[in-house]
């Protein structure tokens, strides 16, 4: 079984949607983890409602990030 042009372009790009969809789900999970919320609440709720509507909305509405001292050396 040979793999034409056309399979290995359509297995590339699966390829390249599963990464890039891996890849916005962490940072999902790791920005929502920063800002104190569930991290594994809020990626399921992004991916589920739709990986691109879901980022906009995340990205429109999370919480803002808390002022964290620097420690400073004397």
């Amino acid at each position: 079984m040979m793999i034409d042009i056309t399979n290995l372009l359509f297995l590339t790009v699966i390829g390249l949607y599963l990464v890039l969809l891996g890849m916005i789900l962490s940072y999902i999970y790791y920005d929502a983890e920063l800002r104190g919320q569930n991290g594994w609440l809020i990626t399921g709720m992004v991916f589920l409602s739709g990986t691109l509507i879901g980022t906009v909305l995340w990205l429109a509405f999370r919480p803002k990030l808390k002022p964290q001292a620097i420690p400073i050396r004397s």
